[in-house]
């Protein structure tokens, strides 16, 4: 709206001048909230202004199939004035589309902010140059646009932060998932181990009752016996005739055999469950001072289902320093990362479990002579949803939920590999004294 000042002609102040949309809001701006959608899974994301031409854009130019859009329209005093478009792959829908809805409002709210300046400085400009009274009415419709700005800045503000929680949620349901499958695979894997010894275990029971029923038989035999004064002689001619016809000599001997097993397979099951509850923590509080070679001895435990004949397993293991930390998170990114190494390769695969301490700190390091990661999917092994297995082998999750919780422990995580090389996985935590807890 422009208002000319009858008294004073010459003067003209302009409210609310149509402008470019590249006039509100600079590539300066934008480029950062772009790229953070790209590194957060979105393939590609730019801006068209209000005649569809982009101000700025980020991510893949040429992405390829199995792709879809997600588009959000940027407002300015209430009319369309640019389209923000997500390129989105075919995984997680719900994750993309709150990730287009929580840039599209800091988009829009940089805007507003910006526009608010840009009127509040035209306004300035034009009110120095006018009568008190002017001055007066202008500083009213100020303070009322002002306020409404305000409302709709708070408005922005509360979308932003709902989206963010909404996006924070979906995240923490994702890595509970992830959780979720670690268990599958270990359940899976512990349901085998004790399938062994408790088939023997009722096996050998089953041998037992028919032994008991042979020796409940030679018992009332022989009261028979007795019940009807045999002579002794004959008394212990008859006994051992019907020893020797239940084979009890033989019963004797395999029950103790089979004692023994049944014991032996019920200790293994016992260390089974032991190795599995040491593993979880489940009776342990969230944090405590845990000795890392003895994380990653019990998630050797858990995973020795999967280590298979043809597998090699090294451990160059040295003392190390109690480490702060939650036990159980720390050896579910054990278990991700040492499970990778196992199915690295087919056959014939070799893991080195190392640990040490380094340059005023604890070191892991996780190799394998596995196939190796090519080099354009090595920054990639860390994104969410990323995985080079065949569909529904898994997640893609297991490496980031382990750096997110070697992060969240002060640590850090390096993946070194060439195809055809094997791959190294280097773990870094600081010693206690020199962490700020």
């Amino acid at each position: 709206m422009t208002t000319i000042n009858e008294n004073t002609p010459n003067l003209t102040f302009v409210i609310g001048e149509e402008k470019r949309l590249s006039e509100i809001i600079g590539r300066g701006e934008i480029e950062p909230l772009l790229r953070s959608a790209v590194r957060a899974g979105v393939v590609r994301a730019l801006l068209l202004d209000e005649d569809g031409l982009p101000l700025c854009s980020a991510g893949d130019e040429a992405p390829s199939g199995g792709v879809s859009e997600i588009r959000g329209k940027l407002l300015v005093e209430g009319e369309p004035k640019g389209i923000l478009v997500m390129v989105c792959g075919s995984g997680n829908p719900e994750r993309s589309e709150a990730m287009s809805m929580l840039v599209r409002d800091a988009i829009q709210l940089i805007i507003t902010n910006n526009l608010k300046r840009m009127l509040t400085t035209e306004l300035h400009t034009s009110v120095v140059q006018e009568s008190y009274e002017q001055l007066l009415e202008t500083n009213s419709r100020l303070r009322e646009s002002e306020a409404r700005y305000r409302d709709l800045s708070l408005s922005l503000e509360h979308k932003v932060e709902q989206r963010t929680a909404e996006l924070q949620q979906a995240y923490a349901r994702l890595l509970q998932q992830e959780k979720l499958a670690a268990v599958g695979s270990l359940a899976a894997g512990m349901a085998h181990e004790i399938n062994n010894p408790n088939g023997f275990i009722r096996s050998n029971l089953s041998s037992f009752r028919r032994y008991f029923e042979r020796m409940h038989e030679m018992l009332d035999y022989y009261q028979l016996l007795i019940s009807g004064n045999t002579p002794l002689h004959q008394l212990q001619q008859d006994t051992e005739q019907k020893r020797r016809d239940l084979k009890l000599n033989f019963i004797i001997s395999d029950t103790r055999e089979l004692l023994n097993q049944s014991i032996d397979g019920s200790d293994r099951i016992a260390r089974i469950v032991s190795d599995l509850k040491s593993f979880s923590h489940v009776d342990e509080t969230a944090r405590s001072d845990a000795d890392l070679n003895v994380e990653l001895e019990r998630t050797l435990s858990v995973l020795a289902p999967q280590i298979g004949p043809g597998c090699s397993l090294v451990r160059e293991m040295r003392p190390l320093p109690l480490f702060e930390c939650n036990p159980a998170l720390i050896s579910q990114a054990f278990l991700a990362i040492i499970q990778n190494s196992l199915q690295s390769r087919p056959e014939g695969v070799r893991v080195r479990v190392a640990s040490r301490v380094e340059g005023g700190g604890i070191v892991i390091e996780i190799a394998d002579n596995g196939c190796g990661i090519p080099q354009q999917n090595l920054s990639r092994v860390f994104d969410p949803f990323f995985t080079t297995r065949e569909v529904g082998s898994g997640t893609g999750m297991g490496l980031t939920v382990a750096r997110e919780i070697i992060s969240a422990a002060g640590g850090g995580i390096a993946i070194e590999s060439g195809e055809g090389f094997g791959t190294t996985v280097t773990i870094r935590f600081p010693i206690a004294k020199e962490r700020n807890v």
